[in-house]
């Protein structure tokens, strides 16, 4: 996924594509490097011009701009990204897949995960083979919503707007604004909680 756009705006399936990059993984020190001073930077100095409103960028920037160097600011990023998202804070864990949100507990709420494929197919596409995660993960689904804000601006004539309904009401809203919600809570660190506070900005629909 690319982190920059050539434009002075910054459109809102890019963000939601980035905002999928951010939760996919951890940052590195060269990601680190790129939002101090490189292109990264120019990224979100362009979605602060078209989102001047958005208090979160400039609490994110600070916090991508602290005085770690590169390589230790990345250490420390993992290890919030570890205590939320691979359930190294236990009880405090962020979980991000919806399956792991289901009420179910018979082993039928995989059945999310058969049903966001079946949507995404319906599209033309399907999981990032790259990221190796299921339809489900939250990744998955913000890039995947990108993708589907982007097709109903470029075809308006299309069931885009049908394919985004269902995926907002069947795959995100269920279960992603309680997913924001552990990570504003949870994160023991700041940059994950800003990520979150920054995706119900993007997402009217995940705002409490």
């Amino acid at each position: 996924m690319s982190n920059t756009q050539h434009s002075t705006s910054v459109n809102k399936p890019l963000m939601l594509r980035w905002l999928s990059a951010m939760f996919a993984r951890e940052l590195t020190p060269e990601d680190i490097r790129s939002y101090r001073s490189g292109q990264g930077k120019a990224f979100l100095d362009a979605w602060h011009d078209t989102m001047p409103e958005a208090d979160e960028l400039a609490r994110l920037e600070k916090k991508l701009n602290g005085p770690e160097t590169p390589e230790d600011a990345a250490l420390e990023f993992a290890s919030a990204f570890s205590w939320l998202f691979h359930g190294v804070g236990g009880p405090k864990a962020a979980p991000t897949h919806q399956h792991d949100w289901s009420e179910d507990s018979d082993g039928t709420q995989m059945r999310c995960v058969a049903q966001c494929e079946q949507l995404m197919a319906a599209c033309g596409i399907g999981p990032s083979q790259e990221s190796g995660e299921s339809a489900d993960h939250v990744s998955t689904q913000l890039e995947f919503l990108g993708f589907l804000e982007e097709k109903s601006v470029s075809e308006a004539d299309g069931p885009w707007d049908e394919y985004r309904a269902r995926l907002l009401r069947e795959h995100v809203q269920p279960w992603l604004p309680h997913f924001l919600e552990a990570c504003e809570r949870n994160d023991r660190n700041g940059l994950y909680s800003t990520l979150a506070r920054l995706t119900r900005q993007v997402l009217p629909e995940c705002r409490n």
